[in-house]
């Protein structure tokens, strides 16, 4: 404004072009509110798009009659003049870019949604793939713990007959093995320490199983 202005030889001060331009983009942003939820109201998808560019394409036209009303009102209060020159002016000057306008509003409103759908749903598969393992874990869990625990009373069992006090000590070891696991069941994660831990464990009561040192 303060270039085009200057060139027309009838320059206009900073603060003059500023408060202007500020004045027509704020009143755009007061009407990209109803527009954004108009446009949640009615996402694409949601009817026939011929219906749907018919519905926007009304919300359009009230959308840049809305803004010329506001900002006649605007000018009015800034500078004192007339209210019905002020709105014949911006009828005659705004009226399109105003559509243009609404329509970019909308495209953003839309971009926006999509992203946040896809971020919605990208968030939903992880969590059902993260399920989908634990579930997966649990099965592998319930299917290795009696198959091992199996094994260690049929060790215990035979070693009964050969040698009472190293099944006595299976006995014991097998406890504190299984005590270890359950205490462990729920967690997705546990310290390499604990793992190692547990390994001896179990390896000592290989070697009891089977007769090491």
């Amino acid at each position: 404004m303060y270039l085009v202005q200057s060139k027309r030889g009838s320059p206009v001060p900073w603060v003059f072009a500023v408060t202007r331009s500020l004045a027509d983009w704020y009143v755009f942003a007061v009407l990209s509110l109803p527009a954004i939820a108009f446009s949640r109201r009615f996402p694409l998808g949601c009817a026939p798009l011929p219906l749907l560019a018919a519905v926007h394409g009304v919300a359009s036209l009230l959308f840049s009659l809305l803004w010329m009303l506001l900002r006649a009102a605007v000018e009015v209060a800034l500078e004192g003049s007339s209210f019905q020159e002020s709105l014949r002016q911006a009828l005659l000057a705004t009226l399109f870019f105003n559509l243009l306008v609404y329509w970019v509003i909308i495209a953003v409103a839309h971009a926006a949604s999509f992203y946040e759908s896809l971020r919605e749903r990208e968030r939903r598969t992880l969590e059902l793939e993260r399920r989908v393992t634990e579930a997966r874990l649990l099965a592998l869990q319930m299917q290795l713990n009696p198959h091992f625990l199996f094994n260690a009373l049929h060790g215990v069992s035979a070693l009964m007959y050969r040698d009472v006090d190293a099944a006595d000590r299976m006995l014991v070891k097998l406890s504190s093995l299984l005590r270890h696991a359950l205490d462990r069941t729920d967690a997705q994660q546990v310290p390499l320490r604990d793992e190692l831990a547990f390994l001896d464990r179990y390896l000592e009561l290989e070697q009891i199983r089977f007769g090491g040192h």
